[in-house]
């Protein structure tokens, strides 16, 4: 009996399959750090899994879906670019993609430690009842084939009854009243993958459950091509307006090499420019010395098209065709950065520094915030997600804070630290 023609799947015989299926999964975002690429498509995107509270008043929230909009035009982001579909016992399969460099890449980024390999969690789901929705120890073989020898995974195989003895975890996915669980096998870490050599084109690891003759695809993980690695240069410019040097965080070089666009394969050159001290300018200069005073009153309205066009009057006319990051003392009332044809940040702490950087930068190539429309084509349907409930880089750190004089809630993810694959791929469109 061959791959497709298991008529007896799902009975009891000695070639008869269980019914389930195994996804790649990354490990939980408070551990995740970002120094990879890994996107898959989420129940909590469709279903009302997540406790929202739109303002710090509200005490307990509702449960709600994270997207509105054309859930579909989200979904297909992950399956329009596969190189073939699965349908494991005839369900729909949507597969996880992983970005890493390949190991034999020379750039900056080639010291990352990625490149050594990458450790996936797999998460063994049973689709039945059968036998009180426990796996059975009964000889089944899970093999991968890889479409590239360039990418390794190792082990290359295993059986059934390492998820035996791995976490038999449950899911609840229903909604409201509705009870609905979802009982899955954690098998944490237990591949390791990693690319010897450049992928031309999006490539795939196929998960085949093997018992006796009977085989079928469960399971796959679609890798990004990685063939050709774009390079952004950022220019970072302190700028003095009070006499006082504004601070960076110790860290916002590797973060942003090694921590976040890195993720969509992007290449990061950080360029240090000098100073930029207006008081220079001040007595020769009437706009100047005007801008400067207004800001001694707390008048900030003019400062982001001031700063732009004093640094083209006196260092850079072509500032807008760079990627610029001025690092400023001013401080702007409910605002720590702001995009356009460069980046300014306002005062910015230093503890949420490197997400704000990324954050503009991420405008700067093209994004919009995750709560806006978000269309993968002109003609196509268009989603949002609701603010402040992702850790996704073009999210915001607390809700949108409607009602009940403008309170809002925190984000309940801890920080800001990853992009969506329609990033990536949006990213890599602009910068190549």
């Amino acid at each position: 009996m061959g791959i497709g023609s298991s008529p007896t799947v799902g009975s009891t015989c000695d070639t008869c399959l269980q019914k389930f299926t195994i996804h790649f999964r990354r490990c939980e975002d408070n551990i995740y750090d970002g120094s990879y690429g890994f996107d898959w498509y989420r129940p909590e995107y469709f279903k009302k899994l997540t406790n929202y509270r739109p303002n710090a008043a509200t005490k307990f929230g509702n449960k709600v879906a994270l997207v509105s909009g054309s859930i579909q035009s989200l979904k297909a982001t992950y399956t329009q670019d596969q190189i073939s579909k699965i349908s494991p016992f005839g369900t729909e399969y949507i597969p996880a993609w992983l970005a890493i460099y390949p190991s034999s890449q020379e750039d900056s980024n080639s010291s990352n430690p990625v490149n050594q390999g990458v450790r996936l969690n797999l998460e063994l789901r049973l689709l039945d009842s059968e036998n009180n929705f426990s796996l059975k120890n009964d000889g089944t073989k899970i093999k991968f084939e890889v479409s590239n020898p360039n990418i390794i995974i190792e082990p290359a195989e295993f059986s059934v009854e390492d998820f035996i003895y791995a976490k038999k975890m449950t899911r609840d996915l229903g909604e409201d009243t509705k009870r609905e669980e979802e009982i899955y096998y954690l098998a944490s870490e237990i591949v390791n993958i990693k690319c010897t050599g450049a992928l031309q084109k999006h490539e795939e690891i196929i998960v085949t459950a093997i018992k006796g003759e009977t085989q079928e695809k469960v399971g796959k993980l679609m890798l990004y091509h990685n063939a050709v690695i774009p390079t952004i240069s950022v220019i970072f410019v302190d700028v003095i307006t009070d006499g006082k040097k504004p601070s960076r965080s110790h860290d916002y070089e590797n973060f942003l090499k090694h921590n976040s666009f890195n993720q969509a394969l992007i290449n990061v050159e950080i360029k240090n420019a000098p100073t930029f001290n207006l008081n220079k300018y001040r007595s020769k200069d009437d706009d100047v010395n005007i801008s400067l005073n207004k800001l001694n009153i707390n008048d900030t309205g003019y400062f982001l098209s001031d700063l732009t066009k004093f640094y083209k009057k006196y260092q850079d006319k072509n500032l807008a065709t760079k990627n610029y990051v001025f690092v400023t003392t001013v401080e702007i009332k409910n605002a720590v950065g702001a995009g356009g044809d460069s980046v300014t940040l306002f005062n910015c702490p230093q503890n949420i520094f490197n997400q704000v950087v990324v954050h503009e930068l991420g405008h700067r190539f093209g994004l919009d915030h995750l709560f806006e429309s978000q269309k993968i084509t002109a003609k196509g349907s268009s989603f949002q997600f609701i603010q402040g409930t992702t850790a996704n880089f073009l999210d915001y750190d607390h809700s949108d804070g409607v009602n009940l004089k403008n309170k809002t809630a925190v984000n309940p993810n801890q920080t800001l630290k990853y992009f969506f694959k329609y990033q990536w791929d949006f990213l890599r469109k602009k910068v190549k």
